[in-house]
């Protein structure tokens, strides 16, 4: 095949379309063949749309991220929600665009900080995709372009690959979604990417703690999570909205395990996570 891990070069004569397939399928493997669905990632007052996300994997045409008014604060919310990016449609890149590159560097840039394991297609290998015409004032963007092309060879080893995600904090995360406010359901969308950390398309007790504690620390800078308060968001989760008394009999107290048979699914996320998130605010 005409790629190498993590970088296909696109072949001669073939498509985007076949390019975005090849894209879609591997990232579906990573995804755990979750179907993708639209979401958005907030970043401050702004929503970043994410056409195709599932199982803490998103999929963008190059267009959407670099042809576009996103920077790298907004670059950073995407990467601290997704493990994984794929990027389609990646041009060549020339002079006469050097908007185009600069802002494909920071994009480069920003995942590599954050460890996001970036896959793409491309009509040439990283190397030699700036098309230089050799002139004097284009030595600094060959030096940059030069940068991120070993920076996108690092990326496509098997250390990188194996290296642990560093997103941003979750208590950043959700202070960027404004969780004290209303939030959009296309914004609980991304965060349950971020949240359900095992991607098996439901939230156990210990995900939800972890939500929790990164609420707790964005309000008051701590991240005890009080039981009483894991009890009611578990409720609400779990009970259609309604804080209702879950029966501890049999269970001495105790939280049931993860391995328990009761979970938060997506849909109860999406429908109740603003009447959960302002019930664990009293509490907190």
């Amino acid at each position: 095949g005409g790629f190498k891990g993590t970088w296909r070069v696109r072949r001669e004569g073939e498509s985007h379309e076949e390019g975005e397939r090849w894209l879609e399928r591997r990232l579906q493997r990573l995804a755990n063949e979750e179907k993708f669905i639209g979401v958005e990632v907030a970043m401050g007052g702004r929503r970043i749309q994410v056409p195709r996300a599932g199982g803490g994997v998103a999929l963008f045409r190059f267009d959407e991220v670099c042809a576009s008014a996103m920077g790298a604060g907004d670059y950073t919310a995407v990467a601290s929600t997704f493990h994984t990016v794929g990027l389609s449609r990646v041009p060549r890149m020339t002079i006469e665009r050097v908007d185009l590159m600069r802002r494909f560097i920071t994009f480069i840039d920003v995942m590599y900080e954050h460890k996001v394991k970036l896959l793409a297609c491309a009509p040439t290998s990283a190397a030699t995709l700036f098309e230089s015409s050799g002139g004097k004032g284009q030595r600094d963007e060959e030096f940059a372009w030069d940068r991120a092309a070993s920076r996108l060879a690092e990326m496509s080893t098997q250390e990188y690959v194996e290296a642990p995600w560093r997103p941003k904090s979750g208590a950043w995360l959700l202070e960027q979604a404004r969780v004290t406010e209303v939030v959009p359901p296309d914004v609980l969308r991304g965060l349950w990417q971020r949240y359900d950390a095992d991607h098996n398309g439901v939230l156990d007790e210990q995900e939800l703690e972890e939500l929790l504690a990164d609420l707790n620390q964005m309000r008051r800078g701590h991240r005890n999570v009080p039981q009483e308060q894991l009890d009611s968001a578990w409720e609400m989760l779990t009970n259609r909205g309604q804080r209702g008394t879950r029966d501890r009999e049999g269970m001495g107290g105790a939280k049931p395990s993860r391995r328990g048979d009761a979970f938060i699914t997506f849909e109860c996320f999406i429908k109740y996570g603003n009447e959960a998130f302002a019930a664990c605010m009293t509490l907190a």
